[in-house]
């Protein structure tokens, strides 16, 4: 499975612009996203707390999490 993961920190920021990367990244490299995660929150909140920490719990071997920049996982 093939995720790809979008944060904003406030609800005034807009997704499309790391959207738009992931999107160039997969086609580019000839893969497809099954499933997006999005979430808006602060990178202070404590990754359990955050979608993204349930994603982590249920990721497999093999599966594969995109994000446009490494601070989105922070």
């Amino acid at each position: 499975m093939i995720y790809g993961y979008i944060r904003v920190s406030t609800d005034k920021q807009t997704v499309e612009n790391q959207r738009f990367e992931i999107m160039n990244f997969a086609n580019g490299t000839n893969i497809k996203i099954d499933k997006w995660i999005e979430e808006t929150i602060s990178g202070n909140m404590a990754v359990e707390k955050r979608k993204l920490g349930a994603l982590l719990k249920k990721l497999n071997k093999g599966d594969i999490l995109i994000s446009s920049e490494i601070s989105r996982l922070g």
